[in-house]
């Protein structure tokens, strides 16, 4: 009975976390490859909070970006998910090989989204967002 209730919970954990991750991923890929009217800036641009995503228009800024507990995309926190944390890294990639990083905007974007449940990493998500209509 123990290990059954154990495995019960495992899946029941890896759920929520792919679940936490696919929302995050989804959220940030219904954003602009880049701020609407402005240079090729990388990361927040003026005006963008490190502590609230409300105002994000782009996918660059959720570089860096880390929530505990999981928030809606209006910034207030999901409830029932204590112990449970997102974080994204967001990186220009060559569109010829997507796991090299480059200092310069190449035209994609490489998304990361990982879940972790009392510290220990349950899901990643990897999306790629390119600057093509």
């Amino acid at each position: 009975v123990g290990a059954s209730v154990f495995t019960q919970y495992r899946a029941s954990e890896r759920a929520t976390a792919q679940m936490l991750a696919d929302g995050l991923m989804v959220e940030i890929l219904g954003k602009n490859y880049k701020a609407p009217g402005s240079a090729s800036s990388f990361g927040r641009e003026s005006g963008e909070s490190s502590t609230s995503k409300a105002s994000y228009d782009d996918v660059d800024d959720y570089q860096g970006w880390s929530e505990s507990p999981p928030q809606r995309p209006d910034g207030t926190a999901m409830p029932d998910l204590a112990g449970w944390q997102r974080s994204v890294a967001v990186d220009w990639v060559d569109p010829l090989d997507l796991n090299q990083p480059q200092i310069w905007d190449t035209g994609v974007k490489r998304i990361t989204v990982t879940v972790l449940h009392n510290l220990v990493v349950v899901a990643t998500r990897v999306a790629i967002r390119g600057d093509a209509p």
